[in-house]
């Protein structure tokens, strides 16, 4: 069901890819203009400006934000035409849901739909930091999305997408908690003083946001080790499918549809290595952050890290043997500490060049890391 959903999707969005992408492309040149236009007028004045990391910073998180809400506008109304749905309101509560009760994908896509306006969002104003400012947003949003595609004829006016926007926003939103506040943590742990905006967490609460996607990875990764042959095959050609029309279209190789359905058992195997190393170096971020807010420094935090990682992939090749055409492989234990070792090398980086520029702004040494 979500295979289908991503791919519905996936499917939708990509015919309104010139649309969605000059609408973005626009705004974005907008917001730069007035990022340096603000910054001009704050030098003038003699006020502080934005430093160039922080400006590139936000022109990122702000152009994020335009081709993904462009997207969604195309999706929604722009991209269709006026007149093209019979006017229809449906104010069934889950009347969107399968027979049995179960989410169906078509239910599904439209919690997928919103689950980034949660992460991006609070991103680009600190007014929704806050997760009832959020919620308000998003739910908002979406019942003026289907006000406008009731008004407009392009579409249905129903009650159950706006509840599953707005869930999908909120999960999203908890994404963003998890990294922001884990964020904030690391700061208070590595003593970088904190700004007047971030406040600590009550500590039981940190423990439990913080342990929260380091279950769901584990559980991800045993799960996917859990599918059959057959079922793995088609989640690894579905992706190495996708990834190769954005390759395709970033640059600009001119591939046709057909070409990028040959090339897929070519590069298949690329990225079911991509994906090891990607998952793993994922488990190896949120458990590092999770013992380092618990006063695991240094050493001790990267080696218990790198153990439960290894003790990870090891289960989870052990698993594979348990399953009709699968199989268990050293050689992915190994891209799986190798994932996992190189965001121990990053983090190790990171923290040293945290600790040597704040030791340095206040004219002492660096936070120490061993």
């Amino acid at each position: 069901m979500l295979l289908r959903a991503l791919n519905d999707i996936w499917t939708a969005l990509r015919s309104f890819d010139e649309q969605a992408l000059t609408f973005a492309s626009r705004a974005v040149l907008i917001y730069v203009i007035y990022i340096l236009t603000a910054n001009i007028i704050k030098k003038v004045r003699g006020k502080k400006c934005l430093k160039l990391w922080q400006m590139v910073l936000s022109v990122f998180v702000f152009s994020t934000l335009c081709v993904y809400l462009s997207y969604l506008v195309s999706l929604t109304l722009s991209g269709r035409e006026a007149g093209s749905r019979v006017n229809k309101v449906n104010l069934e509560i889950f009347g969107t849901f399968d027979m049995g009760g179960s989410m169906s994908a078509f239910a599904l896509e439209n919690v997928l739909l919103f689950i980034p306006f949660g992460l991006l969002v609070p991103l680009t104003a600190r007014f929704f930091k806050k997760w009832w400012n959020l919620v308000l947003a998003a739910f908002i949003s979406s019942m003026l999305i289907e006000i406008s595609q009731l008004l407009t004829a392009r579409g249905y006016f129903e009650i159950d997408d706006i509840l599953l926007n707005t869930l999908g926003a909120f999960l999203g939103y908890m994404v963003f908690w998890i990294a922001y506040h884990s964020y904030i943590a690391v700061k208070h742990e590595t003593q970088i003083p904190l700004s007047r905006h971030e406040q600590q967490l009550n500590r039981i609460t940190l423990f439990l946001i913080q342990l929260l996607p380091i279950v769901l990875l584990v559980l991800m990764i045993l799960g996917f080790g859990n599918d059959d042959a057959l079922k793995s095959a088609e989640l690894s050609s579905f992706v190495t499918e996708k990834l190769l029309y954005i390759v395709n279209k970033l640059l600009n190789l001119k591939w046709t549809a057909q070409k990028i359905e040959e090339s897929v058992p070519v590069y298949e195997g690329a990225v079911r290595k991509g994906a090891h190393i990607t998952e793993f170096a994922l488990l190896t971020l949120f458990t590092f952050v999770f013992l380092y807010c618990r006063k695991l420094k240094g050493r001790t935090a990267r080696i218990i890290t790198f153990v439960f990682s290894f003790i990870i992939a090891v289960i989870d090749e052990f698993n594979q043997y348990r399953i009709d055409g699968r199989s268990g492989s050293l050689k992915d234990v190994a891209l799986d500490c190798f994932g996992s070792a190189i965001i121990l090398i990053v983090i190790f980086v990171l923290l040293k060049i945290a600790g040597h520029y704040h030791g340095h702004k206040h004219g002492k040494a660096g936070v120490p890391v061993q």
